[in-house]
């Protein structure tokens, strides 16, 4: 009797005990709706004026401003973050044709103050890539360039931030020990760089971006709008183009 005693006690103390646990989980990581393991903080970029078609001498700004209550792409909720370790580079592609490209930086004229500055460095997507800082201060992080468009040519930019491309042991050191008030422990942390209030003119872009995704990058590069990859020129890449904020448009 005592061992039958015991048995019962033992799964009923186990019973408990699961579901425990799955209360922990719903109170730690109440996103029901998540689309991903990951929380995706969104860094939203503009640029003005947005249009497809430039002119020889125009002017490109670039702004991303954004409080430190961070949206978060994935659970659709909001963050308090503050103090965290932004890795975002910035660059622009100029094309003659679908697979002829130089690096847009070195043949316009950019503007851009010190405090954003951090490095000038080529990249293993084939061109320069430009470092830069966010500036955080009075509960914003802040980031502003221009570009003046000395060359003509069909250009593509990307604001991208290079998190997603750490070394696991470097997301392990750096990023993975980051919380907040409301992270899930088991979720990872990507920031999502998107374009905000027009139009990123991609689709006349296609040539373009697949030499990009299938020449220099091995077929990294897919899209958020489709579904499936089969609906896409490209394929079921692990990046998206419109994760890096990436724009394009022609300078006549």
């Amino acid at each position: 009797m005592k061992y039958l005693i015991s048995i019962m006690f033992f799964f009923l103390f186990a019973a408990c005990y699961k579901e425990s646990a799955s209360e922990k989980f719903k109170r730690e990581c109440p996103y029901p709706n998540s689309k991903t393991n990951s929380h995706y903080l969104l860094l939203p970029v503009q640029i003005t004026p947005n249009q497809l078609t430039y002119k020889l001498g125009d002017t490109i700004h670039i702004k991303v401003h954004f409080s430190d209550t961070m949206y978060d792409y994935n659970t659709e909720h909001y963050f308090v973050i503050q103090n965290f370790i932004f890795d975002v580079g910035v660059k622009l592609w100029r094309f003659e044709n679908d697979s002829t490209f130089y690096n847009g930086f070195r043949e316009n004229t950019f503007l851009i103050d010190s405090s954003y500055f951090q490095a000038y460095a080529f990249n293993a997507d084939n061109t320069d890539v430009m470092f830069v800082d966010l500036v955080e201060e009075d509960n914003m992080y802040k980031f502003d360039m221009k570009i003046v468009m000395n060359k003509k040519g069909r250009y593509l930019f990307q604001f991208e931030d290079f998190i997603t491309r750490y070394p696991e042991d470097k997301f392990d050191a750096v990023i993975a020990p980051i919380t907040f008030e409301g992270k899930c422990p088991t979720y990872g942390i990507r920031p999502v760089c998107m374009l905000q209030g027009g139009d990123d003119h991609l689709d006349k872009f296609v040539p373009e971006l697949l030499h990009i995704d299938k020449k220099l990058s091995f077929n990294q590069w897919t899209t958020i709008k489709v579904d499936h990859a089969n609906k896409t020129p490209f394929g079921p890449g692990s990046f998206r183009w419109e994760f890096v904020s990436t724009y394009g448009f022609i300078v006549e």
